[in-house]
């Protein structure tokens, strides 16, 4: 039971982190992507900057992050949003595939518990007779080794649903984040070349999305 319980302290913790932390991103806020973007249609690039970075959002550091980007390279920008957007992808899922592990290793816990439960059982009868076994003995000693497997799966079930309700947010999170860096994509202005000439940003916005 000791690594039951431990699996399921980990679980509480891991899922009190990660919900205060998804709740204090505020991941499913983003109206202050109109400013910015209209910032953008404006030609305004470091009011831009400013507005994403005011925001607290992992969806406004990427966006400071590739506007920093345009400003120097505008080459790069689909390059350094995937680059951003797969660090804050990564920094939202740390531990949650945690709670998937204890989701399927519970139940396995539990169930070798009851095996061991029923192997102690039955040699402390080994030596008795078939007339000398209290099947009053016998029944307390079974359901004393199915308290393991019972405790394992009740770990497992709202491990999983942990896991499952985390990944969805995550999920949101990187269809959020694969919008805005259409949007501003879009929204940037055009640079001009050596002659003066305005030339297009590189628009790869289907591979800057799948990207992250």
């Amino acid at each position: 039971m000791a690594p039951i319980y431990a699996c399921s302290a980990l679980m509480v913790a891991i899922f009190a982190k990660k919900a205060l932390e998804f709740r204090a991103q505020r991941l499913g806020q983003v109206q202050w992507m109109s400013p910015v973007l209209d910032a953008l249609s404006d030609g305004e690039v470091s009011d831009a900057r400013g507005l994403a970075r005011e925001a607290a959002h992992p969806v406004g550091r990427v966006i400071d992050a590739m506007l920093a980007t345009f400003e120097k390279r505008p080459d790069r920008v689909e390059a350094e949003a995937a680059r951003c957007g797969g660090q804050e992808l990564q920094r939202l899922e740390k531990h949650v595939g945690a709670l998937s592990f204890i989701a399927q290793v519970a139940p396995l816990l539990g169930l070798l518990g009851t095996v061991i439960g029923m192997v102690e059982l039955f040699m402390g009868l080994q030596g008795a007779g078939a007339a000398m076994v209290d099947a009053q003995l016998l029944a307390s000693g079974i359901w004393k080794a199915l308290l393991t497997t019972a405790a394992g799966l009740m770990v497992a079930v709202p491990a999983l649903a942990a896991y499952t309700y985390l990944n969805s947010r995550t999920d949101t999170f990187r269809l959020t984040l694969s919008d805005a860096i259409s949007q501003v994509l879009t929204a940037l202005p055009q640079p001009e070349d050596d002659t003066g000439a305005k030339r297009p940003v590189p628009t790869l916005v289907r591979e800057a999305a799948d990207a992250v």
